[in-house]
């Protein structure tokens, strides 16, 4: 039904901007925020070219009905770090641009939500996901869900492959924080445990140490439970390649299985170590991530576009930056100038009758997504080649909460 009435909801707000002689504005600026270095560049990397795309064919429709309006994206790069984000925010404000995508970690999101309400600025959160962030009423819209949701999906998912005790290592930050505190919370009602694991800072660039700590935590946990019940869970984002790679060299992380996130999920550089990629599919790491029904034709030719150029296939957080830019770009158009309460309620309304790349986008009281799917990704060896591949999928049942399948 969404999908329906969206396309009647475009052309209001591009005939009552375009050829109308309602506003002289003839450039109409989208600011997007985005880790391009920094310790989530991958993720960073194909949601550029997401945005570019959906910059472009916004254009490109408005050029089609002979609309003297043009969107003009800027991308400023938050170097994965929050201090830089809440600066290139400040810049971008003021170059009068209030409607900014933030394809940002929850750490810098954080940073950034002071000034943005403050300011009058609306963040479209495209990868941020903590749950302290799901505040009703704030300047901080996100398409996704907060981490609650992926917490009960890893939770299930280790029940179900009969473990007992997982030993965390993950990033400490607030993203990797809230991420295990959901996780272990949801697995203690299902009579699992988390043990005491590692917590490493963000700043790091050799892991020894705390692999080390890690083999000697899982050892414990193992003659406990028995290694069979016993799972490292790894909550990270790029670095997850140097530590499972580290990993690969202890007899005793060997022996157990591994379980990951959303923020490691697909990583290219993961499955192109050699030593990494052959240790996860060893261990059997699976990783869920919000996933999307590739069976959506414009997410595969989204996501397509985004691996023709940077020779990957991107995760849905990427190409969920598209129907991010959409949404704003039609949210500017409708309002044409207006102030910030308008804005936000127009993106607001657009996003529960939207339905684009990465489906329905309804947004719950908070201002996050409602509802979303996950796949769960494990890395395998197929002809002497490791690669990211399918291992069951968690989709959106709306009376019972999901329904689970499972693949190998």
């Amino acid at each position: 039904m969404k999908a329906r009435f969206l396309p009647v909801f475009m052309l209001i707000a591009i005939a009552v901007c375009s050829g109308q002689g309602v506003s002289s504005q003839k450039e109409i600026a989208i600011g997007a925020l985005v880790t391009l270095t920094g310790d989530w560049a991958s993720n960073g990397e194909h949601t550029k070219v997401a945005l570019v795309q959906a910059d472009e064919d916004v254009n490109d429709l408005l050029e089609g009905i002979g609309s003297d309006k043009q969107v003009v994206l800027i991308i400023e790069d938050t170097q994965s770090d929050p201090e830089v984000a809440n600066e290139r925010l400040k810049s971008l404000a003021d170059q009068g641009i209030d409607i900014i995508i933030a394809a940002v970690s929850s750490q810098e999101l954080q940073a950034m939500k002071g000034f943005a309400d403050a300011n009058g600025v609306l963040l479209i959160g495209t990868s941020s996901t903590a749950p302290s962030l799901s505040i009703p009423g704030d300047n901080i819209l996100r398409l996704v869900t907060d981490d609650v949701l992926q917490g009960k999906i890893t939770a299930e998912l280790l029940a179900q492959e009969n473990i007992s005790a997982v030993v965390p290592i993950s990033r400490g930050d607030l993203w990797g924080d809230e991420l295990l505190n959901a996780t272990a919370e949801s697995f203690a009602a299902k009579g699992g445990t988390a043990v005491e694991g590692v917590r490493y800072e963000t700043d790091l660039t050799d892991y020894s140490a705390n692999v080390e700590m890690l083999g000697a935590r899982v050892e414990e946990a193992s003659g406990r439970y028995g290694p069979e019940k016993v799972a490292v869970y790894l909550v990270s984002f790029d670095e997850a390649v140097p530590i499972i790679a580290l990993a690969s060299n202890d007899p005793v992380l060997s022996s157990v299985r591994w379980f990951g996130s959303d923020g490691m999920a697909e990583l290219p550089a993961l499955v192109k170590n050699e030593s990494a990629a052959a240790f996860a599919a060893r261990s059997k790491l699976i990783a869920p991530v919000f996933s999307c029904d590739d069976s959506n034709r414009l997410y595969s030719k989204v996501s397509k576009d985004i691996q023709d150029e940077v020779g990957f296939a991107p995760d849905a957080y990427a190409v969920l930056a598209y129907d991010a830019f959409w949404i704003a770009a039609l949210t500017e158009l409708l309002v044409d100038g207006g102030n910030a309460s308008q804005e936000k309620t127009a993106f607001v309304q657009l996003a529960n009758l939207y339905s684009g790349a990465t489906g329905d986008t309804k947004l719950n009281d908070a201002g996050d997504r409602e509802f979303a799917d996950y796949c769960l990704l494990s890395v395998k060896e197929v002809n002497g080649t490791h690669a990211w591949q399918r291992a069951g999928f968690y989709s959106t049942n709306y009376s019972t909460g999901w329904d689970f399948e499972r693949m190998d």
